[in-house]
């Protein structure tokens, strides 16, 4: 039978175990048939054979975004950016011209605020008076970088009944000035519970609008893959209603979550889930299945919240697990029994983790689990896995415990963690290549919306650890050669989805997910990798970007 589809001419970027390389890939149907020179390959056209010349460009499998919050970045699409913002005064502007096209009365929402960009030094940090005459009369929210917490203006603390007198909810802070007793605006953690019936919530249309529209800008830029890391039920039926209506043009695995925007998983919360979710990890099919569950440990170190061993620099304190207990010991307890339980109904168990502190327990808790209650094929995953100690890198290889970082988060913090955490942590935070050097398997993904998802940009992170602003590497001993980068976005999260015998890779028989570059991508300098072009996207054979 001859070829339906056949590229030639190029750099076929296999990403097979022995990373090797050829000139022509053919498909067939929904699947690779062929890969070799351009001579075999080319025998299999025929007169309806579409062929492709590469012109020496390249063929990689399709990119894996292994930790993207989808329908999250896609409705924030619409929302005012502030993560390019270098001053007060920039984002003032930006929130202000952003205010000036919403409805009256609307609210004004954006994303993507550093405190060091809005407050500096200020110990005080962001206050809610720095945007209020910008607003036009209207309540705003703007959620941090990190999404682990919010600033709202005075009106958006009125609305939300938010006053002097509000406690926040366990796990989370509401920020008073120490002076006054107001508060200042900011939320941190599972104070965004605060919110709840308060911001007005997209209807199913808007948002399963924004999700095919996000999976069609991934598709541009060479994307056939997505692991969502907080997949709530709501979330899910709108996913189900995309693939049950053909409108997925990318592969979705879920990850169950049931209390965000709460950080917290009360154990009686996942004991009631686990009466009732009635699945399991691998359920569903090539376009849409659930892939695990997501725990919370702790927060995030720009907001002084990430698990720590040592006190930040800022503010003398270490931050702490977000689960439920009254000191360090419940909360780590509180842990290990919420892994245990998720493991035992043999659920993916994937741990957002960035202290020190925070990453060697939810190793712990883990190893726990897969000690207790052998599952060889667990595939368990570290996310973020930002510090942890050479004893748990050890103890992850060894029980197969994935690690799942962010090249662009650290592209993107920069120098904002600078006076938060020493020095040296910041080197050696997301130890991507003693990761990888000690056997373990680690993706690269964008945690998008909290970046932007460019994965041509993560790459070049990872080659070169030259943060935004950089004028040298941060850590350069921690950085990937560009085969262990390419294999971070591709074969690695199809590991990672437990489908590396279905694609990540191109090789005969697997799903023919390809993106197509105008350039030899093994020959272009590390430093403009974030430049290279994809001109061609398919999925299981079909094209879903071209251009």
């Amino acid at each position: 039978m001859h070829a339906d589809l056949i590229l030639h001419s190029g750099t076929v970027v296999s990403v097979d175990p022995a990373f090797s390389t050829s000139s022509a890939v053919a498909v067939r149907g929904d699947r690779i048939v062929a890969v070799g020179d351009d001579r075999d390959v080319r025998d299999l056209a025929g007169p309806g054979t579409r062929t492709v010349d590469l012109a020496g460009g390249t063929v990689l499998p399709g990119l894996n975004d292994s930790h993207l919050h989808l329908q999250w970045w896609g409705l924030a699409r619409s929302q005012v950016d502030l993560s390019a913002a270098g001053s007060l005064d920039e984002a003032r502007e930006l929130v202000r011209r952003h205010a000036a096209a919403q409805p009256e009365g609307a609210w004004v929402r954006g994303r993507g605020w550093h405190e060091r960009v809005l407050a500096g030094d200020d110990p005080l940090g962001p206050t809610a008076a720095m945007f209020d005459d910008v607003c036009g009369g209207r309540p705003m929210f703007l959620e941090h970088f990190s999404a682990h917490g919010a600033l709202l203006n005075t009106l958006g603390l009125h609305q939300a009944g938010i006053t002097s007198a509000t406690a926040a909810p366990p796990g989370g802070e509401v920020v008073h000035d120490p002076a006054t007793g107001e508060p200042t605006g900011v939320l941190k953690e599972a104070a965004l519970q605060l919110l709840d019936g308060v911001l007005p919530t997209p209807t199913a249309t808007q948002r399963q609008a924004a999700v095919v529209d996000a999976i069609g800008e991934l598709n541009r830029r060479g994307i056939t893959s997505v692991t969502d890391p907080i997949v709530t039920p709501e979330m899910l039926r709108d996913y189900v209603t995309l693939r049950r209506e053909g409108r997925l043009s990318a592969r979705l695995t879920t990850l169950l979550h049931w209390t965000w925007p709460s950080v917290q998983t009360p154990i009686a919360v996942l004991e009631e889930a686990m009466r009732y979710v009635g699945s399991t990890t691998g359920l569903g099919d090539d376009l849409l299945r659930i892939g695990g569950c997501k725990l919370i440990a702790d927060g995030v170190a720009a907001l002084g919240t990430a698990w720590m061993s040592a006190p930040y620099h800022h503010e003398g304190t270490c931050g702490s697990l977000v689960t439920e207990g009254a000191d360090d010991a419940e909360r780590v307890a509180a842990l290990h029994a919420l892994v245990r339980l998720l493991h035992r109904h043999r659920f993916q168990v994937q741990v957002h983790a960035t202290g020190d502190r925070a990453c060697d327990t939810a190793v712990e808790a883990l190893v726990a689990a897969l000690t207790d209650d052998p599952w060889p094929d667990a595939r368990h995953v570290l996310i973020h896995a930002n510090l942890p100690s050479a004893a748990s890198v050890e103890a992850m290889a060894r029980h197969g415990i994935l690690a799942n970082v962010n090249a662009l988060v650290k592209w993107q913090a920069a120098a904002g963690l600078v006076g938060v955490i020493t020095e040296e942590q910041w080197h050696r935070m997301m130890p991507a290549r003693s990761m990888a050097d000690a056997g373990v398997v680690v993706c690269d993904a964008s945690d998008a919306p909290i970046t932007d998802p460019d994965w041509r940009l993560a790459l070049q992170m990872l080659v070169t650890r030259v943060p935004r602003g950089g004028d040298g590497p941060c850590g350069p001993a921690e950085r990937l050669t560009r085969e262990q980068a390419i294999r971070a976005w591709t074969a690695n999260p199809a590991w990672q989805d437990h489908a590396e015998t279905d694609k990540g890779t191109v090789e005969p028989g697997k799903v023919a997910d390809l993106c197509v570059l105008a350039e030899d991508l093994m020959s272009v300098p590390d430093e403009d990798l974030h430049a290279v072009t994809p001109v061609m996207t398919v999925l299981g054979g079909r094209v879903v970007h071209e251009g």
